[in-house]
């Protein structure tokens, strides 16, 4: 695919401001192809991808008249895509529904089980992690994430503080963080984010 040449760039998003959808179709030439390999990388299935990269030009499409043709529009783009992707795992986390939809549904050029590989995969990334963890940065972790005690309980389980708590907490974030970074599983941080860290982990 050609790329096109900067000014071509700016002349398509000043002409997609106005409204011209011959202008929208051919950045969506353009980066389609890209942003859905990012998305997939995210979520590791070509059914949910297919859909966020829908999404993610809708969200264009809306916001056309935001759009700064002085500014990388590739790297607008790419952030709207990466929130198109947490939204997602946001409503994941609390839909059971859709958790079972997405088992169901996961990739035919995928094993059966993937979706379920996919999920004891990331619980067991998530242990060796947590295990790396000082000791009682680990028990805090346990008490407030897993068994989902309060700071205050936890503080008085340990003979600690709330603040000191809540220290622990961000050290352990961040720590598992970075191991799900050299892990090559950014894609597992992110389901990992949203069931135990809400965004703790990106912000």
């Amino acid at each position: 695919m050609n790329e096109l040449y900067p000014n071509d760039e700016k002349t398509s998003l000043l002409l997609l401001k106005n409204d011209d959808q011959k202008a929208f179709e051919r950045l969506y030439q353009l980066y389609s192809s890209r942003i859905y390999g990012r998305i997939l990388k995210l979520t590791k299935s070509e059914i949910i991808a297919g859909e966020l990269l829908q999404d993610t030009f809708v969200k264009v499409w809306e916001k056309r008249q935001l759009i700064n043709e002085e500014l990388s529009f590739k790297a607008w783009l790419y952030r709207i895509a990466e929130n198109e992707v947490y939204m997602f795992y946001r409503k994941l986390a609390r839909d059971r529904r859709l958790q079972e939809y997405i088992i169901e549904t996961f990739d035919e050029s995928h094993a059966p089980t993937e979706g379920d590989l996919l999920l004891k995969e990331s619980h067991e990334l998530l242990h060796r992690a947590v295990e790396m963890l000082p000791q009682q940065c680990r028990q805090v972790f346990k008490l407030c994430r897993i068994e989902g005690r309060s700071y205050e309980e936890t503080g008085s389980l340990l003979g600690i503080s709330p603040s000191t708590v809540s220290n622990h907490l961000v050290k352990a974030g961040k720590s598992i963080r970075n191991y799900m970074l050299e892990s090559g599983r950014e894609y597992i941080l992110l389901i990992l984010s949203f069931f135990y860290f809400q965004f703790s982990l990106f912000f």
